[in-house]
């Protein structure tokens, strides 16, 4: 299985790959690096897609110059030449890429779409939590059961890809005559920020989706839930943070990434403001007890 993914590798200098925490099962790998490749145009040959963590530094894009943000799903085909650039080395470095093999994506993407040919209309978009519990469920897997289920890994794998399909090809949808009533707006407000709430979603983005002004959003979304659209995402937030402290083995700190927090800090902070716990004291706690 891992000859698929050699060519991608051999591209990584040593020094970076061997620091790299790697996870490959059959169709797909997942990297998570400590460092970036600065100023090395690196020619894709496979489907990649990037999630960032924290905000990178600027990069080019095929020609195009782009400067991601945490949250951003940096989506790449076969063909496509990506360059990060060095003037900014100071930013952290919090990212995660997922190689998958080209026959079995498009396989699948023919299956669910009837189409042979799958294309991204945008390069940079905005990952979803369904994708982070996807890809965190095969690492577990594979993590804990190394390669014994066979057709678990499967699941999971099309999990993962079905996942990015859906993320990837994110359309901006119409406000049809059912999402006019203020109660169907804040609905559909709650199911955005519970999809995307580990990724640096704004006010701007859920007012985007829902197709309302922000005043107007922040004023309904008070009345029918109480809190206000950040409240919200911070609940979200919070509450699953406690539900991987509490069942996982993650670390304080991918807790922290895999919710959206800004930094651990931050995540320590908050948590502890809510609990009245640091995480780790509350993750001891909790799972001492069962």
């Amino acid at each position: 299985m891992w000859k698929k993914f050699n060519s991608f590798v051999k591209k990584i200098p040593t020094d970076i790959h061997s620091n790299t925490k790697s996870i490959i099962s059959t169709n797909i790998a997942i990297f998570i690096p400590e460092q970036f490749v600065f100023d090395k145009t690196l020619h894709v040959e496979e489907y990649q897609f990037i999630v960032m963590f924290n905000t990178p530094p600027r990069a080019t894009v095929n020609g195009d110059e782009y400067q991601f943000k945490k949250g951003s799903l940096i989506c790449l085909a076969p063909g496509d030449d990506m360059l990060v650039h060095s003037f900014n080395t100071s930013l952290p470095v919090n990212y995660m890429s997922i190689c998958i093999d080209n026959s079995y994506l498009l396989k699948l993407y023919s299956e669910l779409s009837g189409k042979d040919k799958l294309e991204f209309k945008k390069v940079d978009i905005t990952f979803s939590r369904q994708l982070l519990d996807a890809v965190e469920a095969l690492m577990y897997e594979i993590l804990n059961y190394e390669y014994k289920s066979p057709l678990m890994i499967e699941s999971l794998e099309n999990r993962i890809a079905i996942q990015l399909i859906r993320d990837a090809k994110q359309k901006v949808s119409m406000l049809d005559n059912n999402l006019k009533s203020p109660q169907n707006i804040v609905q559909k407000a709650l199911k955005y920020i519970e999809s995307y709430y580990s990724s640096n979603i704004t006010i701007k983005d859920i007012c985007n989706e829902v197709y309302v002004s922000s005043s107007y959003l922040q004023k309904i979304f008070l009345k029918y839930t109480g809190m206000t659209p950040y409240q919200y995402i911070m609940e979200c937030r919070h509450q699953n943070a406690k539900e991987m402290l509490e069942t996982t083995s993650v670390s304080v700190n991918e807790v922290a990434r895999y919710c959206g927090f800004v930094n651990n800090a931050h995540f320590s902070t908050t948590f502890k403001q809510r609990e009245g716990l640091s995480p780790l004291e509350y993750k001891k706690v909790n799972q001492a007890s069962k």
